[in-house]
């Protein structure tokens, strides 16, 4: 069950999130962590969510040139 949000996030709060979550390589390890995941059984994903989570982590590596 998801929790949710007492309000959303602000535009400037979402970009200041992303901003942190990109410069700290976090990004990166969320999406290899969702991944995992979905490869080990413990969450569901269709194809096209998985192919898009794949290509995604390649283009945020390849940017983070790691």
């Amino acid at each position: 069950m998801k929790k949710q949000w007492p309000e959303r996030l602000s535009l400037d709060e979402q970009n200041l999130l992303l901003d942190v979550l990109f410069t700290q390589h976090y990004a990166l390890e969320i999406i290899s962590s969702e991944l995992a995941d979905i490869e080990n059984g413990y969450k569901q994903a269709d194809e096209a969510r998985y192919k898009n989570l794949v290509k995604l982590y390649h283009r945020i590596r390849e940017e983070l040139s790691l």
